[in-house]
């Protein structure tokens, strides 16, 4: 049986995790398909802040939407997109992703789950999970 003693401050631990952590400010699907691999000049992306920046110049600016991509109210704004690698940084990615995304475009289309996290007013980073429903990290 645990002691109290040691139960206490691993309660205390994820009570104060869960007090620091991010709330999810909004989150979106997005489907990702072989326009959302190569930027406006035809290069190919390779990393997956890259490849989620072209997917929203493309769903905001340019009007390439697939079927699956949602909006999200953030990422209309272009200074707000230049943002994103640095925050996709800042979360982490899945390692399935930064796996499958490394190796270029498949030839078939992906579903993402991006969520946008921070305080209220200020994007402090982006998690993004592949959209399988086998549960998702949350900011």
């Amino acid at each position: 049986m645990i002691k109290l003693r040691y139960a206490l401050p691993a309660v205390m631990v994820i009570m104060t995790q869960a007090a620091f952590s991010d709330p999810i400010l909004a989150s979106y699907y997005a489907t990702i398909d072989r326009q959302d691999f190569y930027n406006s000049s035809g290069a190919p992306l390779k990393d997956v802040g890259s490849v989620i920046q072209q997917d929203r110049a493309n769903f905001h600016r340019f009007g390439v939407r697939h079927s699956g991509d949602e909006s999200d109210p953030y990422f209309g704004d272009r200074a707000m997109r230049a943002r994103i690698p640095d925050l996709v940084r800042a979360g982490g990615v899945d390692h399935y992703l930064r796996q499958l995304l490394g190796r270029g475009w498949q030839g078939y289309s992906q579903t993402w789950l991006i969520q946008i996290c921070g305080t209220p007013g200020r994007i402090t980073h982006l998690r993004i999970a592949p959209a399988d429903g086998d549960g998702y990290p949350g900011c």
